[in-house]
């Protein structure tokens, strides 16, 4: 019986021993490949963690700076209104006539004819169409009302400007009267 007993210590210290160095080299491949592989995900994860912080501080830094861009899309919408204004998408002829008839009345100038053509030429922004006007008022208001008109928000330019007098009879007076003929060119802003 000492001997089962013997054997059965003996059995249980072997597998006790074999346990024990099992443990050990399972302890030590842990800590050779597992932990190095864990302090690899560590290293990787904390890298992941400096470049999320970078972008959250680039977000942040974006966050604090949308009251300028909102400020500066106001001020770029103000400044795209006054070119709008100036060159406006269409050509709005009745607008530009009746600003055009405001200025003649107050210059002392009479639009006789106002009529546009049907030759719209393109440049790289903008289309132009002709208007053939013609005038007629005294030389010095008709000079005003150039001035004048040049004074508006909306662009117009003029050209093959030709100004006749008309001949006083002998007991006229007052200012010479001169009949202008112009082409006058309104811009519109092209599409696309």
């Amino acid at each position: 019986m000492k001997q089962i007993l013997r054997n059965k210590v003996l059995t249980s210290v072997i597998i006790l021993v074999v346990g024990t160095l099992y443990g050990a080299t399972q302890l030590v491949e842990f800590w050779n490949g597992t932990s190095v592989a864990f302090k690899n995900e560590i290293q990787t994860d904390n890298q992941e963690i400096d470049r999320l912080k970078g972008e959250l501080s680039k977000v942040k830094a974006f966050a604090e700076n949308i009251p300028a861009v909102k400020q500066s899309f106001k001020e770029q919408t103000l400044q795209l209104e006054a070119i709008l204004e100036s060159i406006p998408r269409t050509y709005e002829l009745n607008g530009l006539l009746k600003r055009l008839n405001l200025l003649a009345q107050s210059t002392g100038v009479e639009i006789v004819s106002f009529k546009p053509q049907n030759d719209e030429r393109s440049l790289e922004l903008f289309k132009v169409m002709s208007i053939d006007v013609t005038l007629r008022g005294a030389f010095v208001s008709t000079l005003v009302f150039f001035d004048q008109v040049s004074k508006l928000k909306r662009v117009v330019s003029f050209e093959d400007i030709r100004m006749s007098a008309t001949q006083k009879t002998s007991g006229e007076k007052g200012p010479l009267i001169a009949e202008t003929s112009l082409k006058m060119n309104a811009f519109r802003l092209s599409e696309g």
